[in-house]
């Protein structure tokens, strides 16, 4: 999202002519943009909570793949050490920062 109030700042500068400085106030249109992923994500997550394991893990794979082929240059080597590996947390880790 492109914020017009703050430009992605996540704050804006307002006059307090009772002290002469100006604040650092929090951009409402951003806490409410944010307010409304965090709600989305929770009732994603009760909507798949009946789902399959290898369903999810499927999911989860694909989403995966498909963020390190957007990449300029994708480091698919990579992912298949952490695979061959059956490092699950490197895994989840590459997915959270890719994500």
């Amino acid at each position: 999202m492109n914020c017009k109030e703050c430009n992605n700042k996540g704050h804006t500068l307002e006059a307090d002519y009772q002290h002469e400085v100006m604040m650092r106030v929090q951009c409402l249109d951003c806490l409410a943009h944010e307010n409304m992923k965090q709600e989305l994500s929770l009732r994603l997550t009760k909507v798949l909570i009946d789902t399959s394991q290898a369903r999810m893990a499927k999911l989860l794979s694909d989403t995966l793949i498909g963020l390190i082929d957007q990449e300029d240059s994708p480091d698919y080597e990579r992912v298949f050490a952490l695979v061959a590996a059956k490092n699950k947390e490197s895994l989840i880790s590459l997915l959270q920062v890719m994500a």
